[in-house]
């Protein structure tokens, strides 16, 4: 693998996309025997944390353990290899053990990315949707699906529903990898040195609000360097053209205010992430991003996401 960084000699490999509809279809397993160019461990930490005013009514904090192999043909496979969580009220906690298995048949995957380090295509997609059909009768027997159902049987069946849609086509799936901090950080075209005559811009949907699409235009930028590492932030600001303050308020006063009591003030989106990079070999040796959305004063969504490569 090859860097896109500018501070490696101009006459190395850039990334070429090999990709074809046939190589889609084959197993991760299948690439083992090409060369491995590049590979890594990494654990990573993330916090989620919901404030109501300044008083915190829930947080979760995950760990994983992935391996990272780079392949000559612009593959990457990741594979997890633990998975442990706190969960905070721990009632929700059975949400988490019920869908376990899936978190490791999901994130044990081989993708292909194009020049730019964005993930174009899941190399073992066809597996992995097999898998999901596999574990869905097995879902439905844990207890917590079950207690589901019995108490709000439209949520029950959503959730299956949901697990459908994000495993039922392979650009669905591909959105639930860019969603994840993991892929996030490492699979994204965050190269400082692009002069780009439009700015990137970066779409999902509110964590607070329901069907609100959310968009931010990052800027990135170098904010220390050495012989060996150089740190890149990206800052993301919330693009308010096209967000209706209105229907912001009318969600607001039918989810939140009966429980905050105060009016809606003013919404904000906060979006921070660091990279720290090994020159020599263009890894990325440790990240941090923090993310907040809110209602100012009111109420807070929180993710702080730590990432270090270790030996």
């Amino acid at each position: 693998m090859s860097s896109r960084f500018k501070f490696f000699d101009e006459e190395e490999i850039s990334f070429t996309n090999n990709s074809s509809n046939s190589a889609i279809e084959n197993k991760a397993e299948d690439y083992i025997k090409q060369g491995v160019t590049l590979e890594a461990r990494y654990r990573c930490e993330q916090m989620n944390i919901t404030k109501v005013e300044d008083n915190i009514s829930f947080h979760c904090t995950t760990k994983k353990q992935y391996h990272l192999e780079y392949y000559e043909t612009n593959k990457a496979k990741i594979s997890l290899e633990q998975f442990l969580y706190k969960i905070n009220p721990e009632v929700l906690k059975d949400a988490i053990i019920a869908t376990e298995p899936l978190e490791y048949s999901k994130e044990n995957v081989m993708l292909t990315l194009n020049k730019d380090n964005i993930i174009e295509s899941i190399v073992n997609y066809t597996d992995i949707k097999d898998q999901w059909e596999a574990f869905k009768p097995k879902l439905m027997q844990t207890s917590f699906y079950k207690a589901l159902l019995q108490h709000d049987f439209k949520a029950a069946e959503g959730f299956i529903l949901g697990g459908d849609t994000e495993f039922g086509s392979e650009a669905n799936l591909i959105k639930t990898y860019e969603k994840a901090f993991f892929f996030h950080i490492l699979f994204n075209d965050y190269d400082p040195w692009i002069d780009r005559p439009v700015k990137q811009r970066l779409k999902f949907n509110s964590q607070i609000f329901v069907n609100v699409p959310i968009e931010l235009e990052l800027t990135h930028g170098i904010i220390d360097e050495n012989n060996e590492t150089v740190e890149i932030m990206t800052v993301g600001k919330l693009v308010k053209d096209g967000l209706d303050n209105a229907v912001l308020e009318e969600q607001y006063n039918k989810f939140y205010k009966p429980m905050i009591e105060y009016d809606f003030t003013e919404y904000n989106y906060e979006y921070i992430v660091r990279r720290i990079i090994d020159k020599k070999t263009t890894l990325i040796v440790s990240a941090k991003a923090n993310l907040k959305e809110e209602v100012k004063y009111n109420y807070q969504f929180i993710t702080q996401f730590d990432l270090k490569k270790i030996d």
